[in-house]
């Protein structure tokens, strides 16, 4: 009997004590009081002038909180005018920019300037920072446009170079360096991996690669600014090169032209053209353009913007000029991938001032008033690319 006894109370002491024991181990930490109880976060590096550059935190995941902006088409993706609509059936890749959710879907601006509508199960949804702070360019926003598109070439160089081709190519190098983080040196220019400067929280093209035609198509110019607008982008930069210049130059010939009406369009402008004619000056050129600093802000007869993309735009936006491709020597240059990653990353460096300091380099133009009789391009014949 005395032995039995004696291993029953051993089991029973040693299950009590296991429980004690798990328990112990599984408890949670008792969280300190005072300061060493905050999250920690990366340090605050220092921009050009002194002011600050915004760091991403180590928390995961990400505070900022999510919106739908845009939606990108699959192949095939139904394009229809009103919900219930038999749909035709457009290329994937086409950005899209949400007007409104509705019955099952969104209605959406299309790149020929129409409104439209798209199954919610039809499209991939793209979502960006609902509420972004000023200054972290971890949390900016930015659309980068290739200017024309075909059937639109743009300028067109004395050996047969297009500026639409160009355009894209450039734009798809800016888009590439706000994907990633990167370490400025701001004395030389130089752009390594790092992480310096964090990666954007969104950047897009309006007319990608990736979409129908290699991503050289027709979009429409109230379409370019209308996806700025949905986004509600920190910046929209739209890429070009030059046609036409009005005198030689002894150093590149870069331009911008800036909105009348939004104060910090030149400021995106400037700093963008001041990066731009640093970082060219390097390659050699018989260099044209046209007198002043490189801002240019023209007006119609009522003294609104007129360019399209800047009179539609309610964000900050540029129209950049890197080159005059109608000059053989900056043609030739415009061929080489040198100076095409030059171009980029002159945009890219203007961006990351634009968004970290308040530095206004070059001030703000006078308008000028603009009355050449040319016509817009024709979108008449412009169709959403079919798959």
């Amino acid at each position: 009997m005395k032995p039995r006894l004696i291993v029953l109370l051993a089991i029973l002491i040693g299950s009590f004590t296991g429980v004690i024991a798990w328990r112990w181990a599984n408890a949670a930490p008792a969280t300190p009081a005072g300061p060493e109880s905050a999250t920690a976060t990366s340090s605050v590096d220092a921009a050009p002038g002194g002011s600050a550059l915004s760091a991403p935190t180590t928390t995961e995941p990400s505070r900022l909180v999510e919106r739908l902006a845009y939606v990108t088409t699959r192949r095939g993706t139904p394009l229809a005018t009103e919900p219930g609509e038999a749909g035709t059936p457009v290329a994937g890749g086409v950005l899209l920019p949400v007007l409104a959710e509705t019955e099952g879907g969104y209605r959406i601006f299309d790149v020929c300037n129409q409104e439209g509508w798209v199954d919610a199960s039809e499209v991939d949804q793209g979502m960006v920072p609902a509420e972004p702070e000023p200054g972290r360019f971890d949390e900016a926003i930015f659309v980068i446009d290739p200017g024309h598109g075909v059937p639109d070439y743009g300028a067109v160089g004395p050996s047969g170079l297009a500026e639409t081709e160009v355009n894209l190519d450039v734009a798809s190098r800016v888009v590439d360096l706000l994907g990633s983080p990167h370490t400025i040196d701001w004395d030389t220019g130089g752009i390594t991996r790092g992480d310096e400067i964090p990666a954007a929280a969104t950047a897009v093209l309006t007319r990608s690669p990736d979409g129908p035609n290699e991503g050289d198509y027709q979009l429409g110019l109230t379409y370019r600014a209308t996806v700025a607008n949905a986004l509600d982008a920190t910046a929209l930069v739209s890429i070009h090169h030059n046609t036409v210049p009005e005198m030689n130059l002894d150093h590149p010939g870069s331009e911008a032209f800036v909105s009348v009406d939004n104060p910090e369009s030149p400021r995106l402008g400037g700093l963008i053209v001041e990066e731009l004619r640093t970082a060219l000056a390097r390659f050699d050129a018989d260099w044209t353009g046209s007198p002043g600093d490189g801002l240019i802000s023209r007006v119609d007869s009522e003294g609104d913007d007129y360019y399209t993309i800047l009179n539609h735009a309610e964000v900050p936006a540029a129209i950049i000029e890197g080159a005059y491709i109608s000059n053989p020597t900056e043609e030739a240059l415009a061929m080489t991938d040198e100076f095409r990653q030059a171009y980029a990353e002159a945009v890219y460096r203007g961006m990351v001032r634009f968004v970290t300091t308040d530095e206004y380099p070059i001030p703000a133009p006078e308008p000028d008033l603009w009355e050449v009789d040319r016509p817009a391009p024709s979108m008449s014949d412009c169709r959403v690319p079919p798959p």
